[in-house]
């Protein structure tokens, strides 16, 4: 059974903007290390993490609580898996509301030109 859908689209040159204007104090402060690291790999970081980004506000939007809810960004991660599958790993609230809730998060991310997009469902177990 579904418990929530979110969706976020963003643009990646806003995300760039931002980068530019408050520099590492804004990445340390939304991405973990890994995602940073994984993301700084690339020609264009800010694609990817505009579409980490997207899969954050997805996650919260899916969850009811929306940005400045019981959330940080920091407790949302996005990793890859060996098979390159994107994957959302929970900690704190949203992982002890997760288990709570006996849910099970799918995501899926794309970006394409401008935009980045991130998916987020959450099914009852």
């Amino acid at each position: 059974m579904i418990y929530g859908i979110g969706v976020d689209l963003q643009t990646i040159s806003q995300l760039e903007q931002v980068m530019k204007r408050q520099g590492e104090n804004f990445l340390r402060k939304v991405f973990t290390d890994r995602e940073r690291a994984y993301c700084s790999r690339y020609a264009c970081p800010a694609k990817h993490l505009a579409a980490r980004w997207a899969v954050k506000e997805a996650f919260m939007k899916a969850m009811g609580s929306g940005l400045g809810g019981k959330y940080m960004f920091k407790d949302l991660e996005v990793v890859n898996r060996s098979s390159g599958q994107p994957e959302l790993v929970l900690r704190g609230n949203a992982e002890e509301d997760r288990i709570r809730l006996g849910l099970h998060v799918y995501i899926s991310i794309s970006h394409s030109g401008e935009y980045a997009l991130g998916q987020v469902v959450l099914c009852k177990a």
